[in-house]
């Protein structure tokens, strides 16, 4: 996982980058933490990566509620798009988008 980890965010590896979605899906607690560790700080990088498995069908709603950790204008858009989709996908959307606000309103202050 680590070493996934490290081929996304330097080289943007996308096959890496799946991988880290697959194991952030997954049930190994330890995986999961990794994999959400590493997509988070990849930033930018995750966000196109999230928003093409939502393209192909791999999106699950613990990924959606990454883009409000990762933060950021892409982010943000991505979570309005999906939210307007019906579902658990489209849910965790409208309730990550709520998440961030709160997170930007405390960084207002």
């Amino acid at each position: 996982m680590i070493g996934a980890g490290l081929a996304f965010r330097s080289a943007g590896t996308e096959g890496a980058g799946y991988r880290l979605l697959d194991a952030f899906s997954g049930d190994d607690e330890q995986e999961k933490m990794l994999a959400g560790i590493s997509l988070v700080k990849a930033g930018e990088r995750s966000v196109d990566l999230i928003e093409k498995a939502g393209k192909t069908g791999r999106l699950t709603p613990n990924v959606v509620r990454l883009l409000a950790d990762i933060g950021g204008p892409r982010a943000r858009a991505l979570l309005t798009q999906l939210s307007g989709e019906t579902g658990p996908v489209g849910a965790t959307a409208t309730e990550s988008l709520q998440v961030l606000d709160q997170i930007e309103a405390m960084e207002d202050d």
